[in-house]
């Protein structure tokens, strides 16, 4: 059953592959075009500018796309329109090892072939001696490299015999650019054929043919990489890995292999590069996991034991690590991964997370990764690797790195930092926690840029977990198409950031989209298809062309046990007077966001500046839930408590969740009102139209999905301000808990001087200011307090802190690289005057 259902989710991607950004899309349009000529004539006569604004494709694409679909396809002219080769000058970083194999486990070029090898019985007793259970038998399935791990597992001849015939009548289609089947076809053959290459029984003629074969499919695919069509953090990656699996394994006879050679190399170093860039996998981690990982990581196996001297390793072993790590810090304490884009199933770590992480654990001899990979396999067992693919446990996972028996997870884990950023300048996707217990509080962060079509508009979002999740993201995907989706799913509106509601604002990024649905949020840049062909392709629709530039990092750090800080300007990800995808002007001039986490007082405080473009935009603070939040004093303003929209001046909201419980304070604005929506009707309610004066918005729940591997959010709050002004600040304190709720309650700091605002809590005082400029600040501390922690300065500059009464010492401290000064063991009260330059 388990497998049933993991193959339809596996065929629903390879179908909403087929259907995004590929020329399918554009159908209906081409139909149009009764001749090849005629649509060049169309084109010529200015439909040309439509179709190039409105589809993810380049004009060559349209003009060969068109031509086939009307089958005026003369060889002569397809020719002429197949792109150039790309990577024709590379030259080759290293030198190819003489020996096989080259893919995983070199050290079985000392292996006669023949009894099991040495490399591999050694592994079988550290199995045993570190009690570790292997998810299959040795000899498990019947494809290639099931029969080659079969074989270099035992030495028994049979399975390299029947290996050998399967090899001889290999010959595996390879799809067109534009069909939007961009997986892999030629690895199994690669890594199999370079296993067998220790086979005593394989002829030269045999090396022959299939080298030959595997020579074939490379041509095809790299035709495949030539073209714009698939996009980079998309299927381009998963090809680039197969292109120089299949390279790899190949032995450089003559010039023209060579260059194929060098040219597969060149492909997949840009996979590396934009793997350095985010560090993370902007599409999701479902996507990473089913359809990336684990071709990227093999490739990477290959690049650093296939080769002689590269000049990239210590790049590619690297790359690997980040994105290991990035798994790493995103695995929740309930065991699944914190949901980024599009995601799906696999996000609860079953089948495929285990076999990518044995094979980075494999070439960084990490053994952080080792200890996860045996926590994997204790939470679940056989099903830590899939059924199809447990040949593999044996030539991945390296059981010298694991764990000693009994040593606990969290105790390997303890030595890491709490805090992490990944992808800095870019997908800025960052993990805070205060430990790695299951009873740990984790948060994650998001305030990155756009890369692919399966990534969300979601800058400034972020969750909390304490127990169970607390603050979600209520995103669901179902139909890739479905209203749900490009209504609700993608947008802001489905994440904990903030709405600008602008009446009339347009929001129609492409022709999927029927209807003009203003939400509030981000600007939708590449919601059902994405063409990008390099990082620097990237780099050049980074503040101009697709305008893909979304938040910005501007601090980040943390101190261990006492503070992690992110101030994030997420101004771009809107629309804005510099840039507005409906030339409307734009509605915000500054949104800027600051988390402040206190791990000792397990406490998260949320600060955001906003300045509209004009008064009158309604501007919300939004948080998702699972369950209905408890907010006193609430009011129907449509619908009922159960199932509609309620509103209240009350600045307490308490969230549940199974053990866990959140108080959301506000402290800021103070006028402000808290809206409670949801209930069925209302769990994806859009006010459409940008315009809440009317509560007469669309429940988008057409295509919407409720599959266990989501955290369903029925609820939301809207916190907004009780009057139209241009500027506001929004400061909230969250407090999680176990069992029962916390009842200390924070405070409003008095602060004059120069402009920022403060929280007073029991342990605590924190200080955001506005601006870093040099002044003077004075604030007031009703009760004595140990701990004030200033926020928003120069880097490294000086601060004095003193009574205004001069009855105590002046104290000193300087601001970290973050801006970030901490005044301990002061037990002040009264009137403080804080001084920097």
């Amino acid at each position: 059953m388990r497998g049933r259902q993991r193959n339809q989710q596996q065929e629903r991607q390879r179908q909403q592959h087929r259907a995004e950004a590929s020329p399918a899309t554009l159908r209906p349009l081409w139909w149009g075009y009764a001749t090849g000529l005629t649509m060049f004539m169309l084109l010529a006569g200015g439909s040309i500018g439509y179709v190039l604004t409105h589809y993810p494709v380049t004009l060559r694409q349209l003009a060969q796309r068109g031509l086939e679909w009307t089958q005026l396809n003369p060889p002569w002219l397809m020719a002429a329109l197949k792109p150039g080769p790309r990577y024709r000058d590379h030259v080759l970083d290293g030198q190819l090892r003489a020996t096989h194999p080259r893919i995983v486990l070199p050290e079985l070029a000392e292996w006669s072939g023949e009894g099991a090898p040495t490399v591999l019985a050694m592994r079988e007793a550290g199995y045993r001696q570190r009690g570790l259970t292997s998810p299959g038998a040795a000899c498990s399935g019947g494809d290639l490299p099931a029969l080659a791990a079969c074989w270099v597992s035992t030495g028994d001849p049979n399975p390299a015999q029947r290996l050998l015939t399967a090899l001889r009548q290999f010959a595996p289609a390879v799809a067109s650019a534009g069909s939007g089947d961009q997986s892999g076809v030629c690895w199994e053959a690669a890594l199999a054929y370079d296993l067998l290459r220790r086979y005593p029984g394989l002829t030269i003629g045999d090396q022959q043919s299939i080298e030959n074969r595997l020579e074939s499919i490379l041509r095809k695919t790299l035709e495949q990489l030539d073209d714009d069509s698939p996009s980079l953090w998309h299927g381009r990656s998963t090809l680039t890995a197969d292109a120089w699996l299949c390279a790899v394994a190949l032995d450089p006879t003559d010039a023209a292999r060579e260059r194929l050679i060098a040219r597969a190399q060149g492909h997949f170093l840009e996979t590396i590069k934009a793997l350095e860039l985010t560090e993370g996998w902007p599409e999701g981690y479902n996507y990473w996991i089913n359809s990336r990982a684990f071709l990227i990581a093999l490739a990477g196996s290959a690049y650093l034991n296939g080769l002689d001297r590269p000049l990239q390793a210590d790049r590619v072993r690297r790359a690997l690590r980040r994105v290991g790590y990035w798994t790493l810090y995103a695995t929740r304490p309930d065991h699944r991964i914190e949901a980024l884009g599009d995601e799906g199933p696999r996000v609860d770590l079953k089948d495929e997370t285990r076999r990518v992480i044995d094979l980075i654990a494999q070439l960084t001899r990490d053994p952080v990764f080792a200890a996860y990979s045996a926590a994997l396999g204790q939470l679940h067992g056989a099903e830590s690797y899939y059924r199809d693919y447990r040949w593999g446990f044996r030539l991945f996972n390296d059981p010298s790195l694991a764990p000693t028996p009994g040593a606990s997870l969290a105790g390997l884990l303890g030595g890491l930092p709490s805090a992490e950023l990944f992808g800095r300048n870019a997908l800025n996707l960052a993990y805070i926690r205060s430990g790695w217990t299951p009873d740990a509080t984790f948060i994650s962060f998001r305030a990155g840029d756009s890369f692919t079509h399966h990534g969300h508009y979601d800058a400034g979002h972020f969750s909390l977990f304490k127990g169970a999740p607390l603050a979600i993201n209520s995103s669901a995907y179902g139909g890739f198409f479905s209203p749900n989706r490009l209504n609700y799913t993608i947008r802001s509106i489905a994440k904990n950031t903030l709405l600008i509601l602008r009446p009339g604002e347009k929001v129609q990024p492409n022709h999927f989209f029927a209807d003009n649905v203003a939400d509030g949020g981000q600007r939708i840049t590449l919601p059902t298809g994405s063409v990008i062909s390099s990082v620097r392709d990237w780099l050049d629709h980074r503040g101009k062309g697709l305008h893909l530039e979304g938040g910005q990092v501007e601090r980040f750090e943390h101190r261990e046990g006492d503070y992690a800080y992110i101030a994030a300007d997420l101004t771009a990800a809107y629309n804005t007077p510099a840039h507005d995808e409906g030339g409307w002007g734009g509605k915000v001039e500054r949104v800027e966001r600051q988390l402040l986490y206190l791990p000792g007082e397990d406490r998260l405080l949320v600060r955001d500046r906003v300045r509209a473009v004009k008064a009158d935009f309604v501007k919300k603070w939004l948080l998702h839930t699972v369950g209905p939040p408890q907010v006193e004093g609430l009011r129907a303003l449509k619908g009922d408590p159960g199932n509609g929209i309620l509103e209240s001046d009350s600045d307490m909201a308490l969230v549940q969740n199974g053990r866990g419980w959140l108080a959301v304070q506000r402290i800021l604005p103070q006028d402000a009102v808290i809206r409670r929506v949801g209930g069925r009707d209302y769990q994806y309610y859009v006010e459409a139209d940008g315009d809440d004066a009317q509560l007469d918005g669309v429940n988008f729940n057409q295509g919407a999905s409720a599959q266990p591997w989501f955290d369903i959010g029925m609820w939301r709050l809207e916190i907004q301000p009780g009057a139209p002004r241009q500027e506001d600040t929004f400061l909230m304190v969250l407090t999680p808990a176990l069992d029962a709720p916390r009842q200390a309650k924070a405070a409003p700091l008095s602060l004059q001087g120069r402009s920022g605002s403060g929280v007073l809590t029991e342990a605590s005082a924190a200080v955001f200011l506005d601006e870093p400029a040099g002044g003077e600040l004075r604030l007031t501390l009703p009760a004595a307090t140990q701990t004030i922690r200033v926020i928003g300065l120069p880097p490294l500059a000086r601060v004095e802190l003193r009574s205004e009464s001069g009855a105590t010492p002046p104290a000193e401290q300087t601001a970290s690289n973050g801006g970030v000064a901490v005044f301990n063991s002061l037990m002040r009260r009264g009137r403080l005057v804080l001084r920097w330059p």
